[in-house]
């Protein structure tokens, strides 16, 4: 980007640029949650690329590469996770590992199956003990199968 300055067209500044972004967003008059004038950097919006990049299928090692980071956890640092793409995420993990695995393993366990599986529960607490002693110390519970 440039600017004229008489006859020339110079290169905008950092300063110049920091300055003009400074300005653009006190005259919007945003806030932040806590009520102080919003403040933003032009850092911000190569963090903010980066995000919408890796959102929307850029992997993240080409970002890396475009970004001239030297490692993978710089660009990720880079890049906002909010807690609906988290979810999401898992989401989109799940169904990619259920259609890897046999459907039988997602049905409905049998009463039988549900018993013995909060049996075997029932079976680790009076072996293990319930009477919240430290692990390997003697128990009143911890022959009690026998």
């Amino acid at each position: 980007m440039s600017r004229q300055i008489g006859t020339e067209h110079r290169a905008f500044t950092p300063t110049f640029l920091r300055t003009l972004l400074i300005g653009t967003i006190a005259g919007t008059g945003l806030t932040d949650a806590a009520g102080a004038p919003l403040t933003i950097s032009p850092h911000d919006f190569r963090r903010i690329s980066v995000t919408d990049a890796i959102m929307n299928g850029l992997p993240p090692h080409i970002a890396q590469v475009i970004c001239g980071h030297k490692n993978i956890d710089t660009t990720m640092g880079c890049k906002a996770v909010y807690p609906a793409d988290t979810i999401e995420a898992h989401k989109a993990f799940i169904t990619r590992r259920r259609a890897t695995r046999p459907s039988e393993e997602y049905r409905t366990p049998t009463e039988e199956e549900w018993d013995a599986f909060l049996a075997h529960f029932e079976k680790r607490k009076v072996s293990i003990g319930t009477c919240g002693r430290a692990f390997s110390t003697p128990c009143v519970h911890e022959h009690a199968w026998v």
